[in-house]
């Protein structure tokens, strides 16, 4: 009796911590002070502690802390109850790229080379079967069903191909910042992982060099006299190199330090990642660019050195709050009250991809040759989204101003549900593979 009792009390009383710390937020908003540094600062700490209690809640109900976290977020946000105003989350934008910096240079430490050359074949199939199949099949469902789209009923094919062409490379885009964050809670290892792990980082560059191709030919079908520039494609494909390159180099600093001077190795690789930031703004490169980075300077560490253990480690060891405030900001950066206008839409995308990603999945898998695990439970790593299609939504929403306010509202629509589904299906397909350590 004492131990059935034990899970549903610890979880009522961090729901009524929960309460209680949302009446701190309640009070440091009704303080008579401008949005300041020190409010902002107030606020970080009310935020990140309800997203650690939120993940432990999550985590005894056999959910990812990461779904806590986004919850919490989304509920504290600007959004739903607003106690963490909108220029709040917009200061804390540095915060969160030095910790998704630190996340890429774990998922770059997790690219085990001899891992990935093993896979390589299925990372490649399953990679290349998405972005062939989801963008048709999603161009395909616009064109099919595109009453469903206010924004297109008497817009020209054009318009219509357009705009579903950005559709086409939302579907396929994914993130890698949440799956190596289940993968981390999970510590999960084994083929599916490497597997899933290796397609989002591959179709993460990938989507990059599609976006600067699908945005110039969705602004000439809109207006033809603009004529297709493919400077995007090259100022790319420019940045890629450059930021892999850079990241091989901060690799090499790594290891150095590792080797040689090993003192608080967390501080180090914090400064490292905020370091990073700042070398791809001061490079003007994409924002992107600093992911790439951060997963080419983990590599490096964890493949051409014997400092990898140590690396993964550290950034083990301290990853929990950094992955708290990273999704808790997520979260409260999505905009929920755009899903009552344009949920027939996103409710139509959202089915054609989680349909389309199962099945190029399974394509891929077969043809790969692997098992019924990969075939079966592969497809749930691939549905949350986060960083890259965000960003999609601020690049349409600016360059189509005609329709592209609508069509960013079904893209952060689609994102918010994805992130909220996506996580827990990823768990469960690690936990009924079997590679699931925790």
């Amino acid at each position: 009796m004492t131990v059935a009792l034990a899970q549903p009390t610890r979880v009522i009383g961090r729901l009524l911590t929960l309460i209680i710390i949302a009446a701190l937020a309640v009070f440091i908003r009704r303080l008579d002070v401008p949005v300041s540094m020190a409010a902002n600062t107030m606020l970080l700490g009310v935020l990140l502690l309800a997203a650690f209690v939120a993940g432990e809640v999550a985590r005894d109900l056999r959910l990812p802390r990461i779904t806590g976290y986004l919850i919490i977020g989304l509920l504290l946000g600007p959004y739903v109850l607003g106690l963490v105003p909108r220029e709040t989350v917009t200061g804390f934008r540095l915060i969160n790229d030095v910790a998704l910096s630190v996340i890429a240079l774990q998922a770059g430490g997790e690219l085990r080379y001899s891992r990935v050359r093993e896979r390589f074949r299925s990372i490649t199939s399953i990679a290349l079967f998405q972005i062939l199949i989801v963008p048709s099949g999603i161009v395909a469902t616009v064109f099919l069903f595109r009453g469903a789209f206010p924004s297109l009923v008497e817009a020209p094919w054009a318009t219509v191909l357009a705009v579903a062409l950005i559709f086409g490379i939302v579907g396929v885009a994914k993130s890698p910042a949440t799956t190596i964050a289940v993968i981390t809670e999970m510590r999960a290892r084994g083929p599916l992982t490497d597997t899933v792990l290796g397609v989002s980082v591959f179709k993460d560059v990938v989507i990059l060099l599609l976006l600067a191709v699908v945005l110039p030919a969705a602004a000439v079908l809109v207006d033809p006299n603009l004529g297709f520039d493919l400077t995007q494609l090259s100022e790319i494909s420019l940045s890629i190199v450059m930021s892999l390159a850079i990241g091989a180099i901060v690799g090499a600093v790594i290891v150095y330090y590792l080797k040689y001077v090993n003192v608080q190795a967390i501080l180090f690789l914090l400064a490292v990642a905020f370091g990073v930031v700042e070398l791809a703004h001061g490079f003007g490169l994409e924002s992107e660019s600093y992911i790439l980075m951060g997963i080419a300077a983990g590599f490096v560490v964890q493949n051409l050195s014997i400092q990898g253990p140590k690396f993964i480690e550290a950034l083990e060891a301290n990853s929990l709050p950094l992955y708290a405030l990273f999704f808790a900001v997520a979260g409260a950066d999505l905009d929920i009250g755009v899903i009552p206008s344009i949920w027939k839409a996103a409710l139509l995308i959202l089915i054609a991809r989680f349909v389309l990603t199962y099945w190029s999945t399974y394509v891929g898998a077969v043809a790969a040759g692997d098992g019924p695990v990969i075939r079966t439970y592969a497809w749930m790593g691939f549905l949350a989204k986060a960083g890259l299609t965000l960003g999609i939504a601020n690049m349409v929403r600016d360059r189509f101003p005609t329709w592209g306010t609508a069509v960013a509202a079904i893209i952060i629509a689609m994102v918010a549900v994805n992130q909220l589904i996506g996580p827990p299906l990823f768990r469960y397909s690690l936990v009924r593979a079997g590679e699931a350590r925790r």
